[in-house]
């Protein structure tokens, strides 16, 4: 049987208001199956989806570095400004594991990174036997060590440094500077001590860290509260760490730099703690693009974490030993971390440097190269791509009591650059797109579908009852008035002159 215009329209508003409701109700609903999906998904348990990308990373990893090669040698020992040139990238793949995993009953995770390093020949300029000329690190470092603990005359440096036959300069591999050579001062001291007076005679900045594994992390498994996953809780047995003049340098903030907890937001200063620096750092978010059709959001390592205390004064618990001795802006002294080498990080470059330019030739800081950049996936909180990058660099000065160092200019020398990067492969992308975006999309788009069609069905009904009620016509008020005096004649005496022609 067929409706009347008037019973469709009611049934259409009818329908229309409960898919509206249905929308509307998907809505909390639909966010909560998502939540659960990702908390199952994010959380740091043996069955959780992401579990075995946590302890291994499925993304390539890569570790580039530049040398910074000196090409007058002879000049910068006797103060001339030190001409610098560039070398590199020199290309490593990086491979990460988490090995001796405890989950612990506080609803915490404790594990080591190993670390493992393979050069890929294929993305560098050349071998990694290829030559540079750099300062002796362990010159200045014996220098700087005398120089300001007063534990070793001074009278015997000169003899120490003579009977080692060393020099101010060296010419080194890559390979060398990063991973080891043997050390002239290191094989006087054990010659002399006898063997296995000294852990080894070996020296390189990243001598022992690869293919090995580190000190204990333990994080949170964001179980209890998600906004805490991976949040590290104990490093190496800290909870604060013990380098710094304040509580709030000391702080152990954030997580690796891995991952960050799920729903990440514009706003946040997203917390960082980085070991190789000694400190916490933290990201600030810059804008949102699409990566591979991904939308992610850009952050940045601001120049404030580089600045002097002048300019920020919470900086002021970097400086060490006291207040009183804050390096220049740019700057990270890490000398009592690294057990007294005058070692200062920088970005590439001296990139947001204060005046450090001005002693050196060779160097063009460019942001965009040279800044520390994530491209982060905010609904899961992982980044997609990631630029980590570091300058090393060592503080000379002249040493009267070292030969040949008298008239070297103080400065700080930069030694090497790094960038430890990664960009999510066409494979993962893809697969983060059909499970995690697809199916969000289709549950928000059937959502949508149902308020904008309910709603415009509830209210199009409305409009077309609304305007299909009868209206009164002038012979139809006529006809009823008639008719009601007529009904009424019995109380009017003039009744009859107003009866109705029936």
């Amino acid at each position: 049987m067929a409706c009347s215009r008037r019973a469709c329209l009611v049934f259409m508003a009818f329908l229309g208001a409960i898919m509206a409701i249905l929308g509307g109700v998907l809505i909390p609903v639909g966010n909560d199956v998502i939540y659960t999906s990702i908390k199952e998904g994010v959380v740091i348990t043996p069955d959780s989806d992401a579990y075995e990308s946590w302890i291994e990373p499925p993304v390539p990893i890569f570790m580039e570095y530049w040398v910074w090669d000196l090409k007058n040698p002879d000049q910068f020992k006797v103060g001339q400004k030190p001409v610098l040139e560039q070398k590199g990238p020199y290309c490593y793949r990086e491979y990460l594991k988490k090995t001796d995993i405890v989950h612990n009953p506080n609803g915490t995770v404790s594990f080591k990174s190993s670390t493992k390093y393979v050069f890929d020949r294929d993305l560098s300029v050349g071998p990694e036997t290829d030559k540079f000329t750099t300062v002796n690190l362990v010159a200045f470092t014996l220098g700087n060590f005398i120089q300001y603990s007063g534990r070793i005359p001074k009278d015997a440096v000169g003899l120490i440094h003579e009977l080692a036959n060393a020099e101010l300069t060296l010419e080194l591999s890559v390979h060398d500077i990063l991973w080891g050579y043997e050390d002239a001062y290191l094989k006087l001291f054990q010659d002399f001590l006898g063997e296995g007076t000294i852990p080894s005679t070996q020296f390189g900045i990243f001598l022992g860290s690869n293919n090995t594994a580190g000190p204990v992390w333990t994080v949170n498994n964001g179980v209890k509260d998600l906004s805490m996953v991976n949040q590290v809780d104990v490093y190496d047995g800290m909870e604060s760490l013990p380098w710094w003049s304040t509580p709030y340098a000391n702080m152990i903030n954030g997580t690796d730099g891995a991952a960050f907890h799920p729903y990440v937001q514009e706003d946040e200063q997203l917390y960082i703690f980085v070991p190789d620096i000694c400190r916490s750092g933290y990201v600030l978010f810059d804008k949102t693009i699409k990566l591979k059709d991904i939308p992610v959001g850009e952050w940045y390592l601001p120049k404030e974490l580089y600045a002097n205390s002048s300019e920020v004064p919470d900086n002021v618990g970097f400086c060490t030993p006291d207040e009183y001795s804050c390096v220049p802006t740019g700057l990270i002294n890490v000398t009592e971390c690294y057990d007294g080498a005058p070692i200062y990080f920088s970005s590439p470059h001296f990139l947001y440097g204060e005046n450090l330019l001005e002693f050196v030739e060779g160097l063009e800081p460019i942001e965009e190269e040279h800044r520390v950049y994530f491209a982060l996936e905010m609904l899961l909180g992982v980044p997609f791509q990631v630029d980590n990058r570091l300058q090393i660099n060592m503080r000379v000065e002249p040493f009267d009591f070292l030969p040949n160092a008298e008239g070297i200019a103080p400065l700080y020398m930069p030694i090497l650059w790094l960038n430890e990067s990664t960009v999510i492969d066409d494979e993962n992308a893809d697969l983060f797109k059909s499970d995690i975006l697809a199916p969000q999309r289709l549950l928000y788009s059937f959502t949508y579908i149902l308020l904008g069609l309910g709603g415009g069905m509830f209210f199009g009904s409305i409009i077309a009852l609304i305007r299909s009620k009868p209206k009164k016509t002038k012979v139809d008020e006529e006809f009823l008035e008639d008719t009601v005096k007529y009904i009424n004649r019995e109380n009017d005496p003039d009744a009859h002159l107003y009866e109705p022609n029936m």
